[in-house]
C-alpha cells in the first residue's frame, strides 16, 4: 500500500472513533434510548422498583415548586412534608405532563400544559413518588414526602 492510501485510512478511523466519543459523551448526560426503565414509587405501602435512576442520585431539596426547562426537570429530587402541595410549571415552549411511574388515588397523570401554566398536586401520603414526562420520558423527577 502506498502512503497516502495509508494516512486516508487512519485520518478516516480517527474521525469515526472521534464522532463516536461525542455520542457516547451525550449519551452519559442526558437520555439514553437503550434504557427503557422508569423511576419506582417506593414506600411503605408501594412495592420496591430498584429501576430508580438519575433522578433520586441528586441531592434531595426542600421546596414545593418543580419547574420544567430546557426540556429538564430542574429540581429533580425534592423532599416535602405531608399535605403540601407541590406545584410543575412550564417554562418551555414545548408542552409537557406530568405522569406518575404508579397512580395513585392523589398522584393521576395530567394533562400536557403549555409555557407558563402549572399543574398541582396534594401529597397527603408518606413515601417515595418517581413521575416523567410521557412526550419526554427522559425528563423524570422524584418527590419524597415525609412526616
Amino acid at each position: 500500500m502506498n502512503k497516502k492510501l495509508i494516512t486516508t485510512i487512519v485520518l478516516a478511523l480517527l474521525i469515526v472513533f472521534a464522532v463516536g466519543a461525542v455520542m457516547l459523551d451525550k449519551n452519559d448526560k442526558g437520555f439514553n434510548s437503550s434504557d427503557n426503565t422508569q423511576p419506582g414509587m417506593n414506600s411503605d405501602h408501594n412495592k420496591d422498583d430498584s429501576s430508580i435512576n438519575s433522578a433520586t442520585d441528586t441531592e434531595m431539596t426542600e421546596t414545593n415548586m418543580i419547574s420544567y426547562k430546557g426540556f429538564e426537570v430542574v429540581q429533580k429530587a425534592i423532599v416535602v412534608k405531608k399535605g403540601t402541595t407541590v406545584t410543575w410549571t412550564n417554562e418551555d415552549s414545548a408542552k409537557h405532563d406530568v405522569t406518575p411511574v404508579t397512580e395513585t388515588e392523589e398522584f393521576k397523570t395530567s394533562e400536557l400544559f403549555g409555557k407558563g401554566e402549572t399543574y398541582s398536586v396534594t401529597f397527603n401520603t408518606v413515601g417515595k413518588y418517581s413521575y416523567f414526562c410521557s412526550p419526554h420520558p427522559y425528563m423524570k423527577g422524584t418527590i419524597e414526602v415525609t412526616e
